[in-house]
C-alpha cells in the first residue's frame, strides 16, 4: 500500500494545528526511504500520520484496531467534514472518499471505495461475491479488508501509531487471529466456523432424532403399560362374568321362596286383618298415652314458671314495703339537707372571693419579685460601670501633666476626660435604682402576709367544696326516695293480688295432675286388652317377609344390570387398549431405524467437531504459528543484531508450562541479556529496551508478512516511538528502519520525530508548520 494523495477538511487537528479549513498533500513527488513529519506539538503531525491509511480508523486515538472501537465524530469541527485519499496496492489505485454531515440535529457519514478503471475513471469497487462500495461502513469494511486486510494485521505490522498496544501484551487468541492472517491461514478459522455450522445443524437434527427416540421411550413403555392395563382388563372380565352367575343364582333362588310365602298369605289373610287393626289401635293407644305425658309436662312446666314469677313478684313488692318507713321519712330530711346545703354554698361562696383576692395579691407579689430581680441585675451593672468610669476618671489627677496647660488637649487623656462628664450621670441613675428598689421590698412587705396565707385558704376551699358534693348527693338520693311514696298503695294492693293468683295457680296444678292421672289409667286399660287380643291372635307375619323378599329380588336384579353394564364396559375397553396396542407396536417398528441414523448422526457430528478444532486455533492454526515461531524469531534477532549489537536476543514461546506440568496454548516473549547472562519476559523490561524490542518485533512481522505471504506494502508508519531513548538507541533506531526497508522492499516510511538528528537523516522532510504558514 503506498498513498498517493491525501485531503482533510473539517479536522480538529488540521484546524487547530495548521490555523486552516483544510490540507491537501501530495505524496507522489516524495523520494523513496525514510520521510519525516516534523513540527512542533499540536501541529496536526498525527492527524496527518493517521489519515495515511484507508482504514476509517484513526488508531492514536482508538481503544482497539477495529473500527467498532473508533468515532471521526470525535475529531471533526463545524458542520462537515472530508477525508479524500488517494493509494496504490498490488499495482492498483484505489481512493477512500469519506464525507461527513452534522447539521445539528442528525449526523450522517458516508464512506466510499473507488478503483481506478482503465478509462482513468473512479468507479464503486465491486467484490466477487457482489458486495458493492455503496456508502454504507459495514460494506466499505468488507471492501477494504478484502483489499488490505484485517485492519489489526495493518496495525500491529506496518503502522505503529501512537499509544499502541506493545505486541507482548497480546493474548493467546489475538496473537493466533493475526499471526493466522500474517501466514495466509485465516480462511481455515472460516472453514473451522462452517464446519462448526455444519455441527450444529446436525447437532438440531440429532436433538429432534433425540426428542423422536425419547417418544419412542415413552411409548415402548406405553405398549408395556397396555399389557398390562389388558391383561388387568382380562381379570376383571373374568370376575365379573362370574359375579353375574352368581347373582342370577341368587335371583331364581329368591323367586322360588317368594312363591312359597305368598301361598302362606293367602290362607291367613283374615287372621291378618284383625291383626293389622289390633296393631293400628296397639299404635294409636302408645301415641294417645305419649301425648298424655306430653301435655301433663307442658302444663307442669308453664304451672312452675308462673309459680316463680308469682314468687318473685311478691319478694319484690315486700321489698318496697320494707323501705316504706324511709321512704315517709325521706321528704322531712331531704327540707333539712336542703336548708343546710343553702347556708353551706353561702359560705363557700365567700371564701371563694377571699381566695380570689389572696390570688390576685400573690399575682402581684411575683410580679413585684420579678421587677427587684431585674433592679437588682441591673443596680449591680450600673454600680459596676460606675466604678469603672471612677477608675478612668482618677487617670486625670495622678498623671505627671495634669498641672500643664497642654492637660486639656491631651488625647491620650480623651477617655478619662469622657469618663469624667459621664460619671456624674452614672451616679445618679444607680442611685434611682436604689431608691425604686427600696419602693418596691417596701410595698412587697404587706403582700408577703396574704401570700403566706393563700395555701390554708385554698385548703379550707377545698374541703368546703368536697362537703358541699358529698350533701348534694344525699339531697339527690332523698329526693328520689321520697318520690317513692306515691308507690306503697299500689305496692300493698299489687302485693295481695299476687298472693291470690298463687293460690290460684297452685290449685290448678292439682286439678290437672288428677286429670292426667284417670286418663292415663284409662289409656293404659285400653292397651291391656289389645294386647291380650293380639297374643290370642299371634301368627306368622308373611307380609313383611314378602316386602323384605321382594327387596332382596330388586337388588339382584339390579346388581346383574350393574354387573352386565361393567361387562360391557370391560369388553369395550379390552378392543381399545387391544387397538391402542396394536398402533403403539406399528409405531415401535420404526425404533430400530431412527436409533440406527441417531447412532450415525453421532459419529458424523463428532467427525465434523474434530475438523472444526482442528482447523480453529488450536489445531492446523497453531501448528503452521508454531512453524512460524522459529523464522520470525531469526527475522526479529537478526534485527536486533543488525541495529543494536549482540546483547539482546528474543525467543518467542507459543506454549505455556501450567503448575501442573501440562502444555497450554499461549504467547510470551522472553530477552535474553548477553551482558547479564540472564533471561526476562519481555513485560519486565525498561521503558527504552520495550521500545526498540517492540518495534523490532513489529518490523518482523511485517518482513515475515511479505517473505511468506508474498503480500508486500510499500509503505511503512512510525509515530513518536523513538522518544524514550537515549541518543545511540535512536541513532540505531533509524538503522533498523532502513535495515527493515531494504530486508522488506519497502519504498518509504513515513515517521514522526520530535529529534533533530534523526530527522536529519530523513530522507525527506514534510514541514507541518510550513503548511502552516503557507495558507
Amino acid at each position: 500500500m503506498r498513498p498517493l494523495k491525501l485531503t482533510l477538511a473539517g479536522f480538529h487537528g488540521v484546524r487547530d494545528g495548521m490555523r486552516r479549513d483544510s490540507v491537501t498533500l501530495d505524496l507522489t513527488t516524495l523520494p523513496p526511504g525514510l520521510i519525516a513529519l516534523v513540527g512542533p506539538n499540536g501541529a496536526g503531525k498525527t492527524t496527518l500520520m493517521d489519515n495515511l491509511h484507508p482504514y476509517p480508523i484513526m488508531p492514536s486515538h482508538a481503544s482497539k484496531m477495529s473500527p467498532d472501537a473508533f468515532s471521526y465524530w470525535d475529531h471533526l469541527c463545524g458542520t462537515r467534514g472530508e477525508k479524500d485519499l488517494e493509494w496504490e496496492h498490488a499495482g492498483k489505485q484505489y481512493r477512500s472518499a469519506f464525507a461527513f454531515r452534522n447539521p445539528g440535529k442528525s449526523r450522517k457519514a458516508e464512506y466510499y471505495l473507488f478503483e481506478k478503471g482503465a478509462n482513468g475513471d473512479w468507479v464503486p469497487l465491486q467484490l466477487p461475491d457482489g458486495t458493492l462500495s455503496d456508502g454504507k461502513a459495514d460494506t466499505y469494511n468488507r471492501c477494504i479488508e478484502a483489499v488490505m486486510g484485517s485492519p489489526e494485521a495493518f496495525f500491529t505490522s506496518v503502522f505503529s501509531a501512537q499509544n499502541r498496544r506493545p505486541i507482548a501484551s497480546y493474548q493467546a487468541s489475538e496473537i493466533k487471529k493475526l499471526l493466522a492472517e500474517l501466514l495466509g491461514i485465516d480462511h481455515l478459522r472460516d472453514l473451522s466456523a462452517k464446519a462448526g455450522e455444519v455441527s450444529k445443524g446436525l447437532v438440531r437434527h440429532l436433538d429432534a432424532l433425540q426428542r423422536e427416540l425419547v417418544g419412542l421411550s415413552a411409548q415402548r413403555e406405553r405398549a408395556a403399560q397396555l399389557g398390562r392395563e389388558i391383561g388387568q382388563t382380562d381379570l376383571a372380565l373374568a370376575v365379573a362374568r362370574r359375579e353375574r352367575d352368581v347373582q342370577t343364582a341368587d335371583g331364581a333362588k329368591l323367586l322360588q321362596e317368594r312363591a312359597t310365602l305368598a301361598a302362606k298369605q293367602s290362607a291367613s289373610a283374615a287372621t291378618e286383618a284383625r291383626l293389622r287393626e289390633l296393631r293400628q289401635r296397639e299404635t294409636e293407644l302408645g301415641a294417645h298415652r305419649r301425648q298424655l305425658e306430653a301435655d301433663q309436662r307442658a302444663l307442669a312446666a308453664r304451672s312452675a314458671t308462673r309459680r316463680r314469677e308469682l314468687e318473685q313478684l311478691i319478694a319484690s313488692r315486700k321489698l318496697v314495703l320494707a323501705e316504706g318507713p324511709a321512704i315517709l321519712a325521706a321528704a322531712e330530711q331531704r327540707d333539712v339537707l336542703q336548708m343546710a346545703i343553702g347556708q353551706k354554698q353561702d359560705e363557700f361562696a365567700t371564701q371563694q372571693q377571699a381566695v380570689g383576692r389572696l390570688e390576685a395579691q400573690h399575682t402581684q407579689h411575683a410580679a413585684l419579685s420579678t421587677e427587684l430581680q431585674g433592679l437588682e441585675a441591673r443596680g449591680k451593672s450600673a454600680a459596676q460601670f460606675a466604678t469603672s468610669l471612677k477608675g478612668q476618671a482618677d487617670v486625670i489627677e495622678t498623671v505627671p501633666c495634669r498641672a500643664d496647660p497642654m492637660h486639656a488637649a491631651c488625647p491620650l487623656l480623651a477617655q478619662a476626660r469622657d469618663a469624667k462628664g459621664k460619671l456624674a450621670e452614672q451616679v445618679i441613675l444607680v442611685q434611682d435604682l436604689r431608691t425604686s428598689y427600696q419602693a418596691k421590698v417596701k410595698a412587697m412587705k404587706p403582700m408577703a402576709e396574704a401570700v403566706a396565707l393563700l395555701p390554708a385558704q385554698r385548703t379550707s376551699l377545698a374541703a368546703m367544696q368536697s362537703a358541699l358534693a358529698r350533701d348534694q348527693q344525699e339531697l339527690q338520693r332523698l329526693t328520689a326516695l321520697a318520690a317513692r311514696k306515691p308507690m306503697l298503695d299500689v305496692v300493698q294492693e299489687g302485693l295481695a293480688q299476687a298472693e291470690r293468683d298463687l293460690a290460684a295457680v297452685t290449685g290448678e296444678a292439682a286439678a290437672s295432675t288428677a286429670r292426667h292421672d284417670r286418663d292415663l289409667a284409662e289409656a293404659a286399660s285400653q292397651l291391656s286388652l289389645v294386647q291380650r287380643e293380639l297374643s290370642g291372635l299371634a301368627t306368622e307375619d308373611v307380609t313383611g317377609m314378602l316386602a323384605a323378599m321382594d327387596v332382596r329380588l330388586r337388588q339382584s336384579r339390579e346388581a346383574v344390570v350393574a354387573l352386565d353394564t361393567r361387562i360391557e364396559a370391560l369388553i369395550r375397553q379390552q378392543t381399545s387398549l387391544t387397538t391402542e396396542c396394536e398402533r403403539v407396536e406399528t409405531v415401535l417398528s420404526s425404533l430400530p431405524a431412527v436409533q440406527g441414523k441417531a447412532d450415525r448422526l453421532s459419529d458424523e457430528i463428532a467427525q465434523w467437531k474434530l475438523l472444526t478444532k482442528a482447523l480453529g486455533n488450536d489445531g492446523v492454526i497453531a501448528l503452521s504459528i508454531d512453524d512460524a515461531g522459529p523464522a520470525l524469531t531469526r527475522i526479529v534477532n537478526d534485527l536486533l543484531l543488525a541495529c543494536y549489537g549482540p546483547r539482546f536476543t528474543i525467543a518467542i514461546q507459543t506454549q505455556t508450562t501450567l503448575a501442573n506440568g501440562d502444555k497450554r496454548e499461549g504467547f510470551e516473549i522472553e530477552v535474553h541479556d548477553d551482558e547479564s547472562d540472564s533471561a526476562k519476559n519481555f513485560a519486565v523490561m525498561s521503558g527504552g529496551q520495550k521500545i526498540w524490542i517492540n518495534e523490532c518485533l513489529t518490523r518482523g512481522i511485517a518482513l515475515y508478512r511479505a517473505q511468506d505471504s508474498g503480500q508486500s506494502f510499500q509503505t511503512l508508519f512510525t509515530d513518536e516511538a523513538d522518544g524514550p531513548l537515549d541518543p545511540e538507541r535512536k541513532r540505531a533506531f533509524m538503522r533498523m528502519k532502513r535495515e527493515v526497508l531494504r530486508q522488506g522492499g519497502y519504498e518509504r516510511e513515513f515517521f514522526i520525530s520530535h529529534t533533530p538528528d534523526l530527522v536529519d537523516e530523513a530522507d525527506g522532510v514534510i514541514d507541518v508548520a510550513a503548511l502552516a504558514v503557507a495558507a
